[in-house]
């Protein structure tokens, strides 16, 4: 990518200007696009264009872009896909640095008619406007005060993740998703039919980012396949990649065809030649987030782990998913085995590892100095706390008996954040959260995502299950140590 496609890529990005054709009534996408940027709070000029004038929410409907005074690096088109090419030629005359455009009607209805247009506007595209879309959501950007897509609810933080996709909710989905695990966002991209800015162009713009450190993406189909992949590899040398391939299944390709017009391709290829390029393949929007969560938090990325909780069925659900996911739960030395042992009161637990507490919630006193133990005798790289959110909202008969009649609740957790803090990064090794919640109570799940904000607050990683917690765990193993 050229220094003049990068410099209009980012006024596209930190606009001054933005240019919204289309209708402003009766909840059409425009009209959305509109009250989007007012509600996130858009610091720059708002040009709402349909030729019926008017006004909109206190801001006045311009009948053309001629009629717009001030300069304009963005244009958002929600038009009938016949009355593209024109607007796009008015923006191109006019100096917009970019349009991203709403309307389906492309190529992926399969019919001529709109390959031609599509290809009109990529001819157009050709001659200096670049354009995301057509048929996509759009883009955000924090640091440009940009959530041109539906709903302004997006968060303002900026932060070090970048996201493309090919999906529009796929990518909505996302953002909502990082937000609630704390990762912060730099750009986020639905590109749709991606007929100019595609996953290639995407891809190289973010590679030489600097507001970005990782790349996430969601993709049905490639184009150039060999591009693409030559630009993930430069990518992936200096940033790690995640992506979720859709179309990998016959029923999924043929989604892909009527959604984007894209052809998904066979697994084995798609999954042998992305990771040869160095990407994280992930199956879904929550192992996407959880790796990312895990790239961005995590110091060490190594794949020995030590397991500690209550419940012999969680060690041996735990050590199952190890082996599945090729982590190593390595038994614990025969001299820190005797150490535990001092710690619990009646028999039945185990200390070989997983270290199973026999109750879920174990009394701190007691439990953190075995965590410290662990950390700075055995052969580990991660200590993974798994703890019942509902046991620790309820008393338990267990804690009576160890000698505290006091039932646990949120303090618990507190007390247990303020113990991973200290040792959390002692000795090269790093402490794991999992707060397993087993009800569905909404105050249990809002305590859930409370104390997971907390925690991440303070650079503890938190999952909601064993499963996402190891899966996370084996995904960035596969990177190595390399940290940005």
């Amino acid at each position: 990518m050229n220094s003049e496609d990068k410099q209009k890529l980012e006024r596209m990005f930190n606009p001054r200007g933005i240019a919204i054709f289309g209708s402003f009534t009766g909840g059409s996408f425009a009209q959305m696009m509109l009250l989007s940027q007012i509600r996130y709070g858009y610091p720059g000029k708002l040009y709402p264009i349909s030729p019926r004038g008017g006004e909109i929410s206190g801001v006045k409907i311009h009948k053309n872009l001629d009629e717009v005074e001030g300069p304009v690096d963005l244009a958002s088109l929600s038009i009938p896909a016949k009355g593209v090419p024109e607007v796009l030629r008015a923006c191109l005359k006019r100096g917009v640095a970019g349009a991203q455009i709403h309307s389906s009607g492309f190529r992926e209805t399969g019919e001529a008619e709109g390959l031609a247009l599509e290809k009109e506007i990529g001819r157009i595209a050709e001659q200096g406007l670049r354009i995301v879309g057509p048929n996509c959501f759009g883009i955000h950007c924090p640091k440009g005060g940009l959530a041109l897509l539906p709903g302004g609810f997006l968060s303002k933080e900026a932060g070090p993740v970048a996201m493309i996709s090919q999906s529009g909710g796929g990518a909505l989905r996302f953002a909502y998703r990082a937000d609630l695990a704390n990762l912060g966002l730099s750009k986020l991209i639905s590109f749709g039919n991606g007929c100019d800015l595609d996953a290639v162009k995407l891809l190289e713009y973010l590679s030489h980012d600097p507001e970005t450190g990782y790349v996430a993406a969601y993709l049905e189909g490639i184009g150039d396949g060999q591009s693409f992949l030559r630009v993930l590899r430069e990518v992936t040398s200096k940033k790690p990649v995640v992506i979720w391939k859709g179309g990998l299944t016959p029923l999924g390709s043929r989604a892909t065809q009527s959604h984007t017009g894209s052809l998904g391709g066979e697994a084995a290829i798609w999954n042998g030649a992305l990771s040869q390029a160095g990407a994280v393949m992930v199956q879904g929007i929550e192992e996407m987030a959880d790796t990312l969560a895990a790239l961005k938090y995590l110091r060490t990325r190594g794949n020995r782990i030590a397991v500690v909780g209550g419940g012999g069925a969680i060690g041996v659900f735990t050590s199952d998913l190890a082996h599945r996911y090729g982590l190593q739960i390595p038994t614990f030395t025969p001299e820190t085995q005797a150490w535990l042992k001092q710690g619990f009161p009646t028999p039945g637990n185990s200390v070989l590892n997983p270290l199973d507490t026999g109750t879920p919630v174990f009394p701190l006193n007691i439990l953190i100095p075995m965590i410290e133990r662990i950390m700075r005798t055995e052969a580990i790289e991660l200590v993974v706390v798994v703890t019942l959110l509902h046991a620790v909202t309820r008393p338990l008969s267990a804690f009576v008996e160890l000698g505290n009649p006091t039932p646990p609740n949120a303090e618990y957790l507190e007390s247990l954040l303020d113990a991973a803090c200290r040792l959390n990064g002692e000795m090269g090794k790093e402490i794991i959260i999992v707060l397993e919640n087993w009800s569905e109570d909404v105050e249990m799940e809002a305590l859930s995502n409370k104390m997971r904000l907390r925690f991440q607050d303070k650079g503890i990683l938190v999952f909601t299950s064993s499963e996402r917690a190891l899966m996370a765990i084996r995904n960035v193993s596969q990177i190595g140590t390399t940290t940005l």
